[in-house]
């Protein structure tokens, strides 16, 4: 149908050189509109299909962590590198022997043995690309913070609900999506979409990354 109406407007734009009449004019606009109600709908459709998607392959990623932290009785830690849209995964623990990460299609052939990195820029999706908003941690206040760091149980070595804000799109197509990140189970649970940051989270989104005791 697209070629069709596309082939119709080349049609008109051809005669046009020759001297468009009024009603040749009318219709070509309203092609284009009808074109643009019927595309516009669809890239707006967009931003939440990229949200959800990417929220399942950070999940994924994080259950991976907490699964290496299980099965080896260790500690393995996420870092979040906001400004550079990324994280990175390495062994965090006491035994030195555990530093080399296991073989993972996901590495980048650039990253060193001992960690793995995944930035959201280059995950094979289309646009528009998401992006990693802010990471903060609920422990009586709410704060920002860098990392999250799975225990021999499962669980996180923080006290605290760790939560990893995404955002997709802009202006009124603008959303955010959340992974809570239980520190009892370390078992992640995705939120709703929100065409807005929490206002207590847009309050700490800013503030200096907290330093944990």
């Amino acid at each position: 149908m697209f070629q069709r109406h596309a082939s119709t407007i080349s049609h008109l734009i051809c005669r046009g050189r020759r001297g468009l009449s009024l009603i040749e004019l009318l219709i070509t606009l309203a092609i284009v509109s009808i074109l643009a109600a019927m595309l516009i709908p669809r890239m707006g459709q967009q931003v939440p299909d990229q949200l959800l998607a990417v929220s399942e392959i950070v999940a994924a990623d994080l259950e991976y962590a907490r699964s290496l932290a299980v099965v080896n009785n260790t500690k393995y830690q996420i870092t979040f590198e906001p400004a550079q849209n990324r994280y990175v995964l390495r062994h965090s623990g006491d035994n030195t022997l555990l530093h080399v990460l296991p073989a993972s299609p996901f590495r980048k052939p650039t990253d060193p043995p001992d960690q793995q990195t995944t930035d959201l820029s280059d995950l094979p999706l289309a646009q528009p690309t998401v992006n990693l908003r802010s990471v903060v941690a609920n422990s009586g206040t709410l704060a920002s913070v860098s990392d999250v760091e799975f225990s021999p149980l499962g669980g996180t070595t923080r006290t605290g609900t760790t939560t990893i804000w995404l955002v997709c799109g802009g202006g009124g197509e603008q959303r955010f999506i959340s992974l809570e990140i239980n520190p009892a189970t370390g078992l992640v649970e995705i939120g709703s979409l929100t065409k807005s940051l929490p206002a207590n989270v847009a309050a700490v989104a800013a503030a200096p990354v907290a330093e944990e005791p």
